[in-house]
């Protein structure tokens, strides 16, 4: 029998204990994060969502009929497949990135168009599309990427292109994963930085995953980690995995110093996903304390669950973190009618009884979402009506 669980809420005193060589002293972007936050606006109430990023050509490992080994060509990228996930859930969804005139561009902009993805923002550029050789072991779901990514069309944003994007516009929430694009790009830094700068100043809340691809980190953890830590002053929800974490500071370090420390810098919830294990979300209850509350997936391992709820083996993980993200934004922007969490992460608004019940809730449809993805080959998200149907169906079983 498969079942949701849902840990229970728990409570961390801040206490010397937590203090160790991940428990840094306190950057100097922090100060300037809560300035920020006093000076921003109510939230602006809108339920749409605006992503931004790269929109890339993922190369799946295959075989033919005759046992050789080939390359399914599948349109990718985090923000790409946030977009996706986002909208089959049903929020309102614009895409704000840079598209390739070429072939692959065509196909990307064409897939984002048959999802009903507003298109209005992005900016079609006589550039190469960024294309990311899949890889797996035999018997492992894991998979490793190789890019080829030189000039690309998803890395010509620019400032400019951000403040622009943001005219007349009204979102609840504006999300930027990264990836194959990553902060040593300084035009692109730039550009998000502008990006959920005027995002939090017009009403929304900011999400931000930094989806490392370590082949792609050409500096080291360590400079990347201030390049990570300093953005967190410009972001309300950010969502991690626990690989993400093990490169930024290491093996073995305690998520729960990581998520205290991201929630100093400037985050209001720090979400890390954990595969199999699901995820954990931490917030703030009070100045001085430390609260969280999991979901598990609804599955036995090592199967996952499919869209009727029941029994199914892993295809492979491709987009389970960003169907995860998906279905953590619906919920937070109170997708199908549900009480959003905007008052707390735009709005400062305190983390009471009924806003972690509901945190909770979005971390079971979040986690659901996913595991129902992964018995898909490549990133193939549900919709609402199959996450609620599954659901039900383990509910009722």
């Amino acid at each position: 029998r498969t079942t949701v669980t849902l840990v229970p809420t728990r409570v961390h005193a801040r206490a010397p204990a937590l203090v160790s060589s991940m428990a840094m002293k306190r950057p100097a972007a922090a100060a300037p994060a809560a300035k920020r936050r006093r000076q921003r606006p109510a939230p602006s109430g809108s339920p749409g969502l605006c992503v931004a990023g790269e929109a890339l050509i993922d190369f799946l490992p295959r075989e033919t009929k005759d046992g050789e080994s080939c390359y399914l060509p599948k349109a990718g990228g985090s923000p790409f497949n946030v977009c996706i996930a986002a909208r089959r859930l049903g929020l309102p969804v614009h895409f704000f990135g840079g598209l390739s005139t070429d072939m692959f561009g065509q196909d990307l902009h064409n897939q984002l168009g048959r999802e009903s993805v507003d298109l209005s923002l992005v900016h079609r550029v006589a550039r190469p599309t960024t294309l990311a050789f899949v890889s797996k072991t035999v018997g492992n779901a894991d998979v490793k990427y190789a890019f080829f990514k030189e000039n690309a069309a998803d890395r010509s944003l620019t400032s400019k292109d951000s403040r622009k994007a943001m005219e007349g516009q009204s979102f609840g929430a504006v999300h930027m994963s990264l990836g194959a694009v990553t902060f040593e790009d300084k035009q692109m830094a730039q550009a998000f930085s502008e990006l959920f700068s005027i995002a939090q100043s017009k009403g929304a809340f900011t999400s931000f995953d930094p989806n490392i691809r370590c082949t792609m980190i050409e500096r080291g953890a360590h400079e990347y980690r201030k390049k990570v830590e300093e953005f967190m002053g410009l972001v309300d929800l950010a969502k991690a995995s626990d690989a993400d974490i093990e490169f930024l500071y290491g093996e073995g370090t305690d998520l729960s110093i990581i998520a205290e420390k991201w929630l100093k810098l400037g985050a209001r919830l720090v979400v890390i996903t954990r595969g199999a294990q699901g995820a954990v979300a931490y917030y703030r209850p009070a100045p001085e304390t430390l609260a969280s509350c999991a979901a598990s997936p609804p599955t036995q391992q090592p199967n996952t669950i499919d869209a009727r709820g029941r029994c199914a083996p892993v295809a492979d993980t491709v987009g389970a973190g960003d169907t995860c993200t998906g279905g953590l934004l619906f919920g937070l922007l109170g997708g199908a009618g549900a009480l959003s969490l905007a008052p707390q992460l735009a709005g400062g608004a305190a983390w009471d009884n009924a806003a972690t019940g509901r945190l909770q809730e979005i971390l079971r449809l979040a986690v659901a979402a996913a595991a129902i993805n992964v018995s898909r080959q490549g990133c193939d998200p549900p919709t609402h009506e199959e996450v609620k149907g599954a659901l039900a169906a383990l509910a009722s079983a």
